[in-house]
């Protein structure tokens, strides 16, 4: 009898575990600004325009800074200590690094959006900003189903 709970209950745990992926599972977890196996189907790229978009989402990866390279703001903000004389400055400078890594990340995408412009038709153009709204739509539900 010992032996059929404990098999039974390695099948339940292996079959949860096998399971866990969720509805990201799918390997497009992250695709972020270029989901190419999405824009593949809805905007009926061409091969050259597929070509063309692989090698500016590669372009986008390799210029993405290392993980654990930058130190989080949010940690270096906890770490300060009001009472310190220096908290004025320090909490100034991680507001001045935060605005400069936001406007970087922000100059960078709008550079990705022209080249994403100059690749797609007009038509496709117009699809693309749907997909982009759609998402943008979904992405803030979700931020306020999670406040």
């Amino acid at each position: 009898m010992k032996k059929l709970i404990t098999g039974v209950l390695l099948s339940a745990c292996i079959a949860t575990t096998a399971f866990a992926g969720g509805k990201h599972s799918d390997g497009h977890r992250g695709q972020g600004f270029l989901p190419i196996h999405k824009m593949v189907r809805v905007l009926d790229l061409s091969d050259a325009q597929k070509d063309q978009l692989k090698a500016l989402k590669k372009e986008m990866k390799e210029n993405r800074p290392e993980k654990g390279t930058q130190t989080s703001i949010k940690a270096q903000l906890a770490a300060l200590d009001a009472s310190d004389a220096n908290y004025e400055q320090e909490l100034n400078q991680l507001a001045d690094l935060s605005a400069e890594r936001a406007k970087v990340r922000v100059l960078k995408m709008a550079d990705m959006r022209v080249k994403v412009q100059q690749i797609l038709t007009a038509e496709q153009l117009e699809k693309f900003n749907a997909m982009a709204e759609k998402r943008a739509k979904r992405h803030n539900k979700k931020r306020q189903d999670n406040a």
